[in-house]
């Protein structure tokens, strides 16, 4: 299967780097995660998700996690607001925490 090409003509996911815009509107199309421990106003993203099926370079995810810092959010572990709501099958193997970004709702719009 081949990869789609950007309006700007390089495959999806190629190393050119993202703006500010389009990194908005990216985090803005995604799906929020409707649970979990976040400030009144903030969106909870499924970092790791989204970098995924946008086939995001490294250097590409490090520019999202910057532009949500100077955003006034950060990078961090889920954290569930009760913990027994954790799917039961997951409680026996401990796995490495699902980060999110915690970002401002304003800035989404």
């Amino acid at each position: 299967m081949a990869k789609q090409s950007t309006s700007n003509g390089t495959p999806a996911g190629a190393a050119a780097e993202l703006s500010a815009d389009q990194i908005r509107g990216m985090l803005s199309d995604a799906d929020q995660l409707g649970f979990g421990i976040r400030p009144d106003g903030f969106v909870l993203i499924n970092r790791e998700r989204l970098i995924e099926a946008a086939g995001l370079s490294k250097t590409n995810a490090k520019r999202m996690d910057q532009w949500v810092t100077e955003a006034g959010g950060a990078v961090q572990p889920l954290q569930r607001e009760d913990p027994a709501t954790a799917p039961k099958r997951y409680q026996r193997v401990k796995r490495p925490d699902m980060m999110v970004w915690g970002i401002p709702a304003e800035a989404l719009k």
